[in-house]
């Protein structure tokens, strides 16, 4: 029960991410190419998203990595690139979203991304569950023209959630696709 209330908080924290991001269609089938799969976690791939997962028995506590397609319209890379669509703007963004929240949900952009194969931001963000505890998440935002992908990190610390995504990277290959 608890690693379903995990990913369904996973799952919000995702789709806050997309909203704050941009909206999306996700990055051409084989763009991504992952050998993620640390001992002890469990997959699963469902409607264009995958999702792992390590429950506390193995790993102390719940913690998970997530990657989805998201929405884009018209170039977003190119708006990143130039600088258009850029940290200060979202951070704006993060800024109204943190005040609307009331101190339950907290969502920072942290940087961004300009890379010869993909542009895009990393994020990370805080959501209070309903016993008053935090859950928190770190992500990156994956553009490639008209297309995205995000990957986000879950667990009950920053720096674990910060640390699988980097895992997660370190064990990721992104190509541009023609």
């Amino acid at each position: 029960m608890k690693l379903r209330n995990f990913t369904k908080t996973g799952l919000l924290i995702l789709f806050c991410g997309l909203l704050a991001a941009c909206q999306t269609s996700g990055l051409k089938p084989g763009s991504i190419d992952s050998s993620f799969a640390p001992s002890g976690w469990q997959s699963e791939s469902r409607g264009g998203k995958t999702i792992y997962f390590c429950m506390p028995s193995v790993c102390g506590s719940p913690q998970g990595v997530v990657i989805g397609p998201m929405k884009v319209r018209g170039d977003a890379e190119a708006a990143i690139r130039e600088d258009i669509l850029s940290t200060e703007l979202l951070k704006a963004m993060d800024k109204v979203v943190n005040i609307a929240a009331k101190g339950d949900f907290r969502m920072s952009t942290d940087r961004r991304i300009v890379k010869k194969n993909f542009s895009g931001f990393d994020m990370s963000a805080r959501l209070k569950d309903r016993n008053g505890r935090y859950v928190y998440a770190a992500a990156r935002v994956i553009i490639q023209n008209d297309r995205g992908s995000m990957v986000a990190s879950f667990a009950t610390s920053r720096a674990k959630a910060r640390s699988n995504l980097r895992r997660f990277l370190n064990q990721t290959t992104i190509r541009r696709l023609p």
